[in-house]
């Protein structure tokens, strides 16, 4: 694929008027200029790469509002100099009449785009997806949609006012790179690797966005299809959802336990918003959890258009009511919804990375609401909630009643060297606790920081479990079969895995049993990761163990029970657990 290129020009009309802009055929340009009453065009060739004429019109813009031909000549070939040394710019002078020729009836693309952010590369899949198959290049049909101000086309990568480098589409100031470019052959030309697995975004190459003002048109009053009852915490943050819907502030957030059921309780606000025509997004952070809750939303709003986006989902162009999709696919939208609920916002890979927080904001309307559901909300959130700048609601107790499990906090040095040998001597309490779930017909999930860790203690642990009869097995981000790892913990083939923090969120377990090694590594295991794998145990009701083991007794340990406990007093406190504790 080669770079578009484009001309910068100058149009003169009645009484001095002038327009300053680029094209990639002013041609198209012509046939509206001179409807407009322009009647000559000042042209400079060659046509260029976008950033480059970019650059230089914003040059020419600061430079003055009123410019004359002779100083537009003078300026613009100098700035353009500077950009592309070696190559010759000439000028010329036409009528705007000349460039005329018999316009061709573009087809309507301009609602295509409503909502969208796309790089050149995207769109021709956007057209075949509505049933559009153009004979010319989708560019040429583009510059009627720039011209007429119905699309924003910006280079995708470039310089902002000090000469910092960043990507428009993805925000990133980071992981530019400038190189000898092989589409447009400028050797000074940006890429974007910070976004590059979405797509190529290069200073070559354009990328259109446009905003969606309007709404759908409103079905009725829509009620989600619910085969249970809301629990009383899930109905108290249901009702406060739908006040927030109708009110002004623009964030909530819904602070919920692991295993809260916190999904069903965005069905309320959801239906409220979708009776009134708005678009709404189920952002989640990782794909499995969409691919898991999009049968949930299909059958909860049946007589609703619903969409699953994903990597590999394919269907990425359609414009229905209600999108599920991970936070990595808001990238593709640009002020689109009316309002987001950002489910897990807690999770990795949204958690920490500003490209997606980015996206997910600039996929919002400027007047949408967002709705943020987490079981670990950051600092910063909860700063913000309980000082009374964001309305939130806790939704303290699992459906079933019963009190969170309280993690165990147990300061011993278990001498587990970085890289262990074959020689390493596994800690009693460690042996003791495989006996005791084998005993008791329980399953054990066992952290451990990092991969060589999760390898090699692992291996011991399973070569002396076995002759007891009990077996294990690893699970970590490089194990390819993970899914049928999982399986078999769940169906009792085996009885524990040692496991990286994969396994932190996003697995329901019966008769669970989890003991954290090295808790004290605050680098992996902090406060919201040791509270998610906590969250892992109890989840049907059951008693069960959680054991955090460090040679310190760290904040992020302390901070994660006190959480758990403080939950479980709120529970008790507003009637929603059964326990007499």
């Amino acid at each position: 694929m080669l770079a578009p290129q484009y001309f910068l020009y100058l149009a003169i009309g009645p009484e001095g008027r002038s327009k300053l802009d680029l094209s990639s055929n002013p041609r198209i340009d012509a046939g509206v200029l001179l409807a407009a009453g322009f009647q000559t065009i000042y042209l400079i060739r060659p046509a260029q790469p976008l950033w480059i004429i970019e650059n230089t019109l914003a040059k020419l813009s600061v430079a003055s509002r009123q410019i004359l031909p002779r100083v537009f000549w003078k300026r613009a070939i100098r700035f353009l100099e500077e950009l592309s040394p070696g190559v010759h710019f000439s000028r010329q002078e036409l009528a705007v009449d000349e460039l005329v020729t018999d316009r061709m009836e573009p087809p309507d693309l301009a609602s295509l785009f409503s909502g969208r952010c796309l790089l050149l590369g995207e769109i021709p899949e956007l057209l075949r997806s509505n049933g559009q198959n153009l004979t010319w290049d989708p560019e040429e049909w583009l510059q009627y949609l720039y011209i007429e101000e119905k699309v924003i086309r910006e280079a995708a990568v470039t310089y902002d006012r000090i000469g910092l480098a960043y990507c428009r589409r993805c925000g990133s100031t980071r992981q530019i790179i400038e190189d000898n470019c092989i589409f447009c052959g400028n050797t000074r030309c940006l890429t974007c690797t910070n976004c590059q697995s979405m797509g190529l975004a290069k200073s070559c190459l354009p990328l259109y966005s446009a905003p969606n003002p309007k709404r759908l048109d409103s079905k009725g009053k829509i009620e989600p299809v619910l085969s249970f009852q809301l629990t009383a915490p899930q109905s108290r943050a249901s009702e406060q959802l739908k006040l927030f819907w109708e009110q002004d502030p623009p964030e909530f957030l819904v602070w919920a336990v692991c295993g809260a059921g916190k999904t069903e309780v965005s069905f309320g606000i959801i239906a409220n918003a979708l009776s009134e025509g708005a678009r709404v997004l189920v952002a989640i952070p990782r794909k499995d959890v969409v691919q898991e809750l999009l049968p949930r939303f299909e059958k909860a709003f049946p007589e609703i258009g619903v969409t699953g986006l994903y990597g590999g989902s394919g269907h990425r162009f359609a414009d229905v009511p209600l999108t599920i999709a991970t936070t990595h696919q808001c990238l593709r939208f640009y002020h689109n919804f009316d309002l987001i609920i950002l489910d897990e916002g807690d999770a990795y890979p949204y958690q920490g990375s500003a490209m997606l927080h980015f996206a997910v904001r600039r996929s919002l309307k400027s007047d949408g609401k967002m709705v943020i559901m987490t079981a670990t909300p950051d600092r910063n959130l909860i700063t913000r909630a309980t000082s009374g700048k964001m309305p939130y609601v806790t939704i303290p107790a699992r459906p079933h009643r019963k009190p969170l499990i309280v993690p165990e906090l147990i300061k011993r040095d278990l001498k587990i060297p970085s890289i262990p040998g074959p020689s390493l001597e596994l800690a009693p309490i460690v042996k003791q606790f495989l006996i005791d779930i084998a005993a008791n017909n329980r399953r054990g999930l066992i952290f451990l920081p990092t991969i060589k860790l999760i390898n090699g203690v692992g291996e011991l642990l399973i070569r002396w479990a076995e002759p007891h009869g009990i077996r294990g097995s690893v699970i970590h981000s490089q194990v390819k079969n993970r899914e049928t790892v999982k399986a078999q913990l769940v169906d009792g083939a085996i009885h524990f895995l040692v496991a990286s923090t994969v396994l932190e969120r996003g697995i329901t377990i019966p008769n669970l049993d989890v003991l954290v090694l090295l808790a004290d590594n605050e680098t992996v295991f902090d406060s919201p990761t040791l509270i998610q794998i906590a969250g892992r145990t109890g989840r049907l009701g059951e008693p069960a163990r959680v054991v955090f083991i460090g040679k310190n007794i760290t904040k992020a340990m302390r901070e994660s029970k006190e959480w758990i406990i403080r939950m479980n007093e709120e529970g008790r406190r507003l009637g929603y657990l059964d326990d007499n504790q």
